[in-house]
């Protein structure tokens, strides 16, 4: 399949490297089928097949091919001329060996974290945590609770709708939903959520900027354009700079819990470690200026 979908000049380079590994029968392959080599790198045929869907046009999946065989071309051939270039080894050898230890380190971590801390965060610790710190929970935008409907010029029954849609009483809900189902272009029924004004006012004809003055004077917003009709009933609205209501602030607030609850469980895990290697004399002064600097160390002798 690989090889009807690569052209011509492709084929010859691969050709050639399929000779030249035959030709390297010391070098393990693991099973895989090498397509092209540069020195001692290979791209191999497991490589590139995800390129090739199953129901994708031979042509687009020989483009993908293609652009991924010249991009590793390009890539190893590019690396080689940099390690020849670069001269300070020891320097690169530095930052991988810290990036490698990092990344130990975070998936340890990570691990760590997933295996022991299973606690799932209260409501109760939601709401201490957002009456402490209310002024961390403020609005950068307009936002608003209601419905929104939008239906045709030419809908039926607009008087009713109109009805419905102003009560919002659980009775009108019922009929506003059941008449959506067949007439409604756009139907959003967020009286329990939340939903930014912007968002709104860009579903219907008008800017938000205008939206927000006429909601300054009514909750119930009626604009027609030449093809719709659109309705909006506002049953809550909160400006820019008020205080967020606890229920649009929870997630936030569990995230910031969560984070808070991982940063204090490594703390304390590395805590932990710390005593036992000292406990055990894993761990060596031969300063004592250090213990001034650091503190007093459990498991460390006084002087």
């Amino acid at each position: 399949m690989i090889a009807r979908l690569l052209n011509i000049p492709v084929l010859i380079i691969l050709s050639s490297a399929m000779l030249l590994a035959s030709c390297e029968e010391q070098i393990a392959h693991k099973g895989k089928t090498p397509l092209l080599s540069i020195e001692s790198d290979f791209l191999y045929k497991e490589d590139v097949e995800h390129f090739i869907a199953a129901n994708a046009p031979v042509s687009d999946s020989a483009r993908l091919v293609g652009e991924y065989v010249q991009r590793w071309i390009e890539d190893a051939l590019f690396y080689r001329m940099a390690r020849r270039n670069v001269r300070d080894t020891k320097e690169v050898e530095r930052l991988v060996d810290n990036y490698r230890r990092s990344l130990l380190l975070n998936i340890y971590q990570d691990k760590l974290i997933a295996q022991r801390l299973v606690r799932e965060i209260s409501d109760a610790e939601v709401s201490r945590f957002y009456e402490r710190n209310k002024e961390l929970f403020l609005l950068d935008a307009p936002m608003v609770q209601g419905l929104f409907l939008k239906v045709s010029a030419k809908a039926p029954k607009l008087s009713s709708v109109r009805k419905w849609i102003a009560s919002a009483e659980p009775d009108d809900v019922e009929s506003l939903e059941k008449y959506s189902l067949t007439n409604a272009i756009a139907y959003d029924y967020f009286v329990d959520g939340w939903r930014m004004l912007d968002v709104i006012a860009a579903r219907m004809p008008i800017t938000s900027e205008s939206l927000a003055g006429r909601l300054q004077r009514d909750n119930f917003i009626e604009i027609s354009d030449t093809g719709a009709v659109y309705f909006l009933n506002v049953t809550a609205l909160l400006q820019k700079g008020e205080q967020k209501p606890q229920d649009m602030a929870a997630d936030e607030i569990r995230t910031l819990l969560a984070n808070s609850m991982k940063a204090n469980f490594v703390k304390e895990a590395k805590r932990d470690l710390l005593e036992q290697a000292m406990e055990s004399g894993n761990v060596n002064f031969y300063d004592n200026k250090l213990l001034e600097l650091l503190g007093t160390l459990p498991g460390q002798p006084d002087e």
